[in-house]
């Protein structure tokens, strides 16, 4: 009883604002209130996240399309620029032929690691020999028969075969319309090995297209 008097006498002591910071002092103890807790929180808009979308896509195509203005994003310094962003890409940045690389190099003892596919012994035995090429387009025909899906010269025949052993011998089998892109270096080499015939300068080439395209 004599503690509930005091209290009452130091409160009438009180003035105006302490009375004010008393209270709240009371209250914040009894509901143990917490910095922040109620706080709103600001959602952005549909506007809004469109246009924080329509921003990344504008990043993501900028930075594809800076793959068309210079070779930076070639490291194994034997890739040129291409015609579409998409063929735009080093031996060092696909996997399966990074796997391949690093499996040569361990299983025939090379006194170093491969810096680019091109210079991988399979690639060259696979890939660039021409009796190889030959063996491999009459299997090709074997499997295809009379609907085989190239008919054409044999500089453009002899690539065709050329980037399909390549795809057998980093990735395997791929399903049918499955189609992967080729780095520009392995894809420049073979054009070198099976150029059109010509001057350098009136060379066309097909590029990559997709299974729908």
């Amino acid at each position: 009883m004599s503690s509930s008097s005091s209290s009452t006498s130091n409160i009438s002591d009180m003035s105006s604002e302490d009375l004010d910071e008393f209270f709240a002092e009371e209250l914040e103890e009894s509901f143990d209130f917490q910095g922040y807790q109620f706080q709103l929180i600001r959602r952005r808009s549909l506007s809004e996240e469109e246009d924080s979308d329509s921003n990344s896509s504008s990043s993501l195509i900028e930075a594809v399309n800076l793959r068309l203005q210079n070779s930076d994003w070639c490291t194994c310094e034997h890739c040129q620029l291409m015609d579409r962003d998409v063929e735009c890409i080093c031996c060092h940045e696909v996997p399966q032929i990074i796997s391949e690389n690093q499996q040569v190099f361990e299983e025939e003892n090379l006194s170093e690691p491969i810096s680019c596919v091109t210079n991988n012994p399979g690639f060259k035995a696979v890939c660039l020999n021409r009796w190889v090429l030959e063996a491999a387009w009459f299997q090709y025909r074997q499997y295809y028969g009379n609907k085989t899906l190239y008919q054409g010269p044999e500089h453009k025949r002899k690539r065709h075969i050329a980037y399909r052993q390549l795809v057998r011998l980093c990735w395997g089998v791929l399903g049918k319309e499955i189609r992967v892109v080729l780095p520009s270096c392995a894809v420049m080499c073979i054009r070198a090995h099976f150029p059109p015939p010509g001057l350098e300068e009136d060379f066309e080439y097909t590029g990559f297209l997709y299974a729908d395209e």
